[in-house]
């Protein structure tokens, strides 16, 4: 199979089985936080989402890894320290192949199943793909060949959210500003299957940088397209690794309505393409 057309299995069903259900609760409640605690999370929640690291692997180009004890600060400012996260405990880094045709996509797919765990465990995140010292994280996570760290996420506790800066950098980003269904799914209506709707909706709730949201599908026969709004990119985090993460989200929407299914990734504009192959057994 040529690299413009590559099917992979999704979520396996005993990964689905067992944390479907919970992931999906977890999108609703997840929200990006920059400012934490010192207080270091409890080994028994580490050692889970370090379990999640290792397990779920579904695309060999991907991987999460969890630092536990960072020794380097490496989240730096929008505007010099203007933003920056701060008093993280832990880390997780989001690693993928830039050999590979599929690698930023497949990344955001990975990483936001170790983002929604942490979730389910009470804890709070953040998707970084821009301020960030890659060199610092090189120096903390070996890297394989042709590996490179495409973004990172604090983890901890977040401390209540007063402080001017953070409310300053969610206003901005429009954090709780989401688009709608005809938006993102132009012709979307009754006439749809429901799996596909849920789908859809679950994908609205997904974090992507600066807010864009620039994920867009469409029916086709069948299947359901994820595809980008358009060429355009910013510097440092590829639409691609945004629509990633939305597949993970929209994958556990049809899971919703028990349905699982098969990604096949896409070149152009297209990302990926979601077979609905089977019915969920829950």
């Amino acid at each position: 199979m040529d690299a413009a057309s590559q099917a992979h299995p999704s979520l396996a069903a005993e990964v689905l089985a067992r944390s479907g259900s919970d992931w999906l609760a977890a999108v609703a409640r997840r929200h990006s936080r920059r400012q934490f605690g010192a207080t270091p999370v409890a080994a028994a929640e580490l050692d889970a989402i370090e379990a999640v690291c290792s397990a779920l692997r579904p695309y060999p180009d991907a991987r999460v890894v969890l630092v536990r004890t960072p020794t380097l600060d490496v989240f730096t400012g929008a505007i010099g320290s203007y933003g920056k996260v701060r008093g993280a405990p832990h880390l997780l880094v989001f690693l993928g192949d830039e050999r590979a045709d599929f690698a930023d996509q497949h990344v955001g797919y990975t990483g936001e199943a170790a983002v929604l765990e942490a979730t389910r465990l009470g804890l709070e995140t953040c998707w970084v793909g821009g301020f960030f010292d890659a060199e610092k994280v090189a120096r903390l996570v070996p890297l394989a060949s042709g590996e490179r760290a495409y973004a990172v996420s604090p983890l901890g506790h977040a401390v209540p959210e007063t402080g001017l800066v953070e409310r300053a950098m969610r206003g901005m980003a429009g954090a709780h500003k989401r688009r709608t269904v005809a938006e993102i799914a132009p012709g979307a209506g009754p006439e749809w299957p429901a799996w596909a709707l849920a789908a859809v909706e679950t994908a609205r709730m997904a974090p992507s940088a600066v807010n864009r949201q620039p994920w867009r599908f469409r029916l086709d026969g069948d299947t359901l397209v994820v595809a980008k709004d358009n060429s355009r990119e910013l510097p440092r985090v590829t639409k691609r690794l945004d629509c990633g993460i939305a597949m993970l989200h929209a994958e556990l929407g049809a899971f919703a309505c028990d349905v699982v299914g098969q990604w096949t990734d896409l070149s152009g504009l297209d990302v990926a393409r979601f077979d609905p192959s089977a019915s969920a057994s829950r």
